[in-house]
C-alpha cells in the first residue's frame, strides 16, 4: 500500500488563524499524507473536507503511537535494569497529559502493531484506520501465537483495506466480529485463551454524573450478568401497585436492596419497609467529605470523596448523620511536633493532603487520592527523622504507587511552589535529561485553595533537593528487582494459551455399547 499527498482543491473550506490564549502561540505543522479513493476528486467539497479530516485525525494518532514507541526504545536503551514500561509511560503522560490507563494502553497497541502486525500499522500511518480500531486489533490478537502472527496480519490488512467499494472502515462492532472469526480460523487456541482472558477483566465501577448521581458500572460473565439481572428484576416485581417509583428507580431500589442483603424494595426513602433500624445498620461505611466554613460560621458547599460536590440537598442529608472533625491547617503544617517526626502520617493530615490534591499530582495521572500514596517530597530520614523530611502537610504530596516508584528511584523528581502548585524536573535517572524540563500540576481537590505551604521555606528547601537529585529515596536510585511489565504479560500469554491448549487435547472418550445410536443419529423408527 502507498500513501500520497491528498490532492489540492482551491474551493475547498480551509479552518481560519487561532488566537492562542495568553501563555500560547502557534507552530506551524507539515501536512500528513493519507489515503484517498480514485473517487475522491468527484465528491463535493464538503465530503472532501470531511473525509480529509477524518484522514488526518488518524494519521497524526498514528505519530501519538510511534511516539510512544519511541519513549519504550529510549527508556529500554539507557537504563537496562529499571522496567522501560513504567518509565516510558510517565513520560508519555507528561507529554501528553493522559492517565496511566491511557499510557499503558498506548504502549501495548505500539508493540502490538509495530513489532507484530507493520501491515495493519501501515493503514493507521496511512490514515485510514484510527487509534481506536488499532486498540481493538491489538487487544484481540495479543494471544496470538507468533508462527501465526504474520498471516493473521495478511489477513486482517486485506479485511481493513480499501477497495472501490469500501470507502471507510468497518465500525468497532463489525470489526470484532470479523477478528473474531480471523483468529478463531487462524489460531483457535488464541481465541480460547482470549475468551478466558476476559473473563479476568470483570470488574464494577462507579462514574460521578451530575444532581448528586452517579452510574455503577459492571463487566460480569454472561451467566452471572443475566443472574444478577433476574434477581433485581423479581425485586422490582414485588412493589405495590400505588408505588409511586418509576420501573427504573424500582430496578435501582432492587440493586441497592441486594447491596444491603434485604430480600425486599427499601421504600421510597431508602429504609427498610418493616425493620427501621436497618437503614442505618446497612450504611456502615465511612464517607469522607470536606467543607468550608465561611467567617460567619456558614458551611460552605461540600463535597463528597470520591464523588465530587453535591447540592444542599444531599448536603443536609448527609450532615444531618455525620461527625464533624475540624482540624487547624497551622498545626498540620508544624514539624515541630511528634507526628512530624513519625513516619507515618495522622489521620487529620492524610485526610488534609488528599482532600486538597484531590488526584496524584503527577501530570496527567488521574488515579483519586484516596487510592493514592502520601509520599515525603523530601525523603523520610528514618535513622535522623530531625534531618530528613517532615510528615507534615506541607512536606507531603499525593502520588499513585508507580509514580511513587519512579520518584523513589530517581526517575523524576518534585516541589511544591509557594503558590500551592507541583513543579515537576527530571531525575538524575530520567532517560533524556534535562535540566530545563519544568512541568506545572495544579492541586484539584476540594481543599485546592489551601494548598499554598503554610511556611514558605519548604518550598526552597524541596526546590533545592530536587534540582540536585536528593528527593530519591534513602537517596539510593537503583531499582528495586521485579519482572518486567513485558516479561509479566509474555508468561500470562503463554499461560493462558497453555490452559486453552490442554482443554482442546484433554477430551473424555465416552464409550457406548455396540449397537447403542449416538446422539447425532435419527431414532431407528
Amino acid at each position: 500500500m502507498t500513501t500520497g499527498a491528498a490532492p489540492s482543491h482551491d474551493h475547498e473550506p480551509t479552518p481560519g488563524p487561532i488566537d492562542p490564549p495568553p501563555g500560547f502561540t502557534t507552530c506551524a505543522t507539515p501536512t500528513l499524507p493519507v489515503i484517498v479513493p480514485e473517487a475522491f476528486g468527484d465528491w463535493d467539497a464538503t465530503q472532501r473536507a470531511g473525509y480529509l479530516a477524518r484522514r488526518h485525525a488518524n494519521a497524526a494518532e498514528a505519530l501519538t503511537m510511534g511516539f510512544a514507541y519511541t519513549c519504550l526504545t529510549t527508556a529500554g536503551e539507557s537504563d537496562t535494569e529499571r522496567d522501560p514500561w513504567h518509565t516510558a509511560a510517565a513520560m508519555i503522560g507528561a507529554a501528553l497529559g493522559s492517565s496511566r490507563h491511557v499510557a499503558h494502553r498506548l504502549i501495548t497497541t505500539a508493540i502490538e502493531l509495530t513489532e507484530r502486525l507493520p501491515r495493519t500499522c501501515a493503514l493507521l500511518v496511512a490514515g485510514w484506520i484510527g487509534l481506536a480500531a488499532a486498540h481493538t486489533i491489538a487487544d484481540e490478537t495479543a494471544l496470538v501465537a507468533d508462527e501465526h502472527i504474520d498471516a493473521l496480519d495478511t489477513v486482517i490488512a486485506a479485511g481493513l483495506a480499501p477497495t472501490r467499494r469500501r470507502m471507510h472502515p468497518p465500525q468497532s462492532g463489525p470489526l470484532r466480529k470479523m477478528l473474531t472469526k480471523m483468529i478463531t480460523a487462524c489460531d483457535p487456541v488464541a481465541a480460547d485463551a482470549r475468551a478466558e482472558q476476559a473473563r479476568r477483566n470483570t470488574d464494577v465501577e462507579m462514574t460521578a454524573l451530575r444532581d448528586d448521581c452517579a452510574q455503577v458500572t459492571a463487566i460480569l460473565t454472561a451467566e452471572d450478568a443475566l443472574e444478577v439481572i433476574s434477581r433485581v428484576d423479581v425485586l422490582a416485581r414485588t412493589a405495590n401497585a400505588d408505588d409511586p417509583r418509576t420501573v427504573g428507580e424500582l430496578r435501582a431500589a432492587g440493586l441497592l436492596a441486594l447491596s444491603r442483603g434485604w430480600t425486599c424494595l427499601p421504600t421510597p426513602q431508602g429504609a427498610h419497609p418493616s425493620d427501621t433500624a436497618a437503614q442505618p445498620s446497612a450504611r456502615r461505611i465511612v464517607l469522607h467529605a470536606y467543607t468550608d466554613s465561611g467567617p460567619d460560621g456558614a458551611t460552605g458547599s461540600l463535597t463528597l470523596t470520591g464523588y465530587g460536590s453535591v447540592t444542599n440537598h444531599t448536603a443536609a442529608q448527609l450532615a444531618a448523620g455525620a461527625t464533624i472533625r475540624s482540624h487547624d491547617l497551622a498545626h498540620l503544617a508544624d514539624a515541630d511536633t511528634d507526628a512530624a517526626r513519625r513516619y507515618r502520617p495522622s489521620d487529620a493530615v492524610a485526610l488534609f493532603c488528599r482532600g486538597r490534591d484531590g488526584t496524584c499530582v503527577f501530570p496527567g495521572c488521574t488515579t483519586p487520592a484516596e487510592k493514592a500514596d502520601l509520599d515525603h517530597i523530601i525523603p523520610f530520614d528514618h535513622a535522623d527523622p530531625e534531618s530528613g523530611g517532615h510528615t507534615t502537610s506541607d512536606d507531603l504530596g499525593c502520588l499513585c504507587r508507580t509514580h511513587h516508584r519512579l520518584k523513589t528511584e530517581g526517575v523524576w523528581a518534585y516541589f511544591r511552589r509557594s503558590d500551592g502548585s507541583y513543579t515537576w524536573v527530571h531525575g538524575p535517572n530520567h532517560p533524556t535529561r534535562d535540566s530545563a524540563t519544568r512541568l506545572v500540576t495544579e492541586p484539584t481537590g476540594p481543599l485546592a485553595d489551601h494548598a499554598p505551604p503554610v511556611h514558605p521555606e519548604t518550598s526552597r528547601r524541596q526546590q533545592k533537593a530536587a534540582e540536585n537529585g536528593r528527593t530519591c529515596g534513602n537517596g539510593s536510585t537503583t531499582p528495586r528487582h521485579r519482572p518486567h511489565v513485558r516479561d509479566r504479560r509474555n508468561t500470562e500469554h503463554r499461560r493462558l494459551r497453555d490452559r486453552a491448549r490442554h482443554r482442546r487435547t484433554d477430551t473424555t472418550q465416552v464409550v457406548r455399547p455396540v449397537g447403542s445410536p449416538v446422539p447425532d443419529e435419527k431414532p431407528p423408527f
